[in-house]
């Protein structure tokens, strides 16, 4: 999904306006249950139009916000991410059908301070844009301590639980697809570093069939580490083995950018790289992301992971037709 096809469907389903309603639910804490709260209307209506400010602050009037596949993801700032991976098994009550069959949340045998995030359904019957949101300690007031207030110029103690209900949230769910606002979420989710090393160890596959390197355990052992492990997931769709740029060529190029010269060994007949060093096997995946580039204007070497594919000038005139 692109984000302007994103921005299509979220204006073609809160278009809707007077059709549009809203239900809130709430998801246990360590059994990840999900249940129905029971909202005043009023309250809903106030919810409803609180989120969809939000959906507009945070998506749809964002000047010059980006959209990329969390499997591609860089270190670019204004960016939202396009889940294409497994839900970690932390998040899997993000699939959760939500129909009539959800249990209410009961004040009798459930607990306000044992919520975890709020599901908040926006939509019609047959559209729907569904808000997950983690809530945060200052969201659920009463967990602990003391608590005071005001009436009739005295403080008093206040036994009761809240929940401060607002406007952020973490990520969306529309036609099929995971929308997240940023990345921590993911990182902090039990399992999701299962789902990067699975993916990396695909990755870590592809790069066994070029045949450039003696051997790819030195990589499998660094995988342990997320940050590095996305940056091998995000390899697989390297323009570098897109294109099928030949083995020579890399090595050629190994041997001379200012970067990599000297940084790693080769084989006897030079057929092969050989990662002797974590640095070594850093830099060369860095590489296969064709992470150095030259600039043609004052032939000066860069490094950036975030890159953005410029079209040539016969597309651009098409476009423009």
């Amino acid at each position: 999904m692109t984000r302007t096809q994103l921005i299509t469907h979220l204006n073609q389903i809160l278009g809707e306006e007077n059709q549009l309603s809203t239900v809130v639910f709430a998801v246990i804490k360590e059994t990840f249950e999900v249940k129905k709260l029971n909202i005043d209307n009023e309250e809903i209506a106030f919810i409803q139009k609180m989120f969809i400010q939000s959906i507009k602050d945070k998506i749809i009037n964002v000047e010059e916000q980006t959209l990329i596949k969390v499997s591609e993801a860089d270190n670019r700032a204004n960016t939202i991410f396009h889940y294409d991976l497994d839900l970690p098994s932390g998040l899997a009550f993000y699939s959760t059908e939500l129909n009539d069959r959800i249990p209410m949340f009961s004040f009798q045998n459930d607990d306000l301070g044992n919520i975890d995030s709020l599901i908040i359904k926006i939509g019609t019957e047959q559209n729907q844009i569904i808000l997950f949101k983690k809530l945060s300690p200052v969201e659920v007031f009463g967990k602990g301590g003391f608590n005071l207030v005001g009436s009739n110029n005295r403080l008093k103690k206040f036994e009761d639980k809240v929940l401060r209900m607002t406007p952020n949230f973490n990520a969306l769910l529309i036609s099929d697809t995971y929308i997240f606002l940023d990345l921590k979420l993911l990182e902090n989710s039990y399992g999701f570093h299962d789902v990067i090393v699975r993916e990396a160890n695909n990755s870590v596959a592809i790069i066994e069939s070029l045949y450039i390197l003696e051997s790819t355990q030195g990589i499998t052992d660094l995988l342990g580490k997320t940050s590095f492990a996305r940056k091998v997931v995000k390899i697989r769709n390297s323009p570098v083995i897109v294109k099928q740029i030949p083995n020579t060529q890399i090595i050629h190029f190994t041997k001379t950018h200012p970067a990599l010269a000297n940084k790693m060994k080769y084989s006897d007949d030079n057929s092969q790289i050989i990662l002797h060093t974590k640095k070594s096997r850093e830099l060369f995946i860095k590489m296969l992301d064709d992470a150095f580039l030259t600039s043609e204007l004052t032939a000066q070497y860069y490094e950036s992971s975030a890159k953005d594919v410029i079209e040539g000038e016969e597309n651009n005139d098409q476009e423009n037709q």
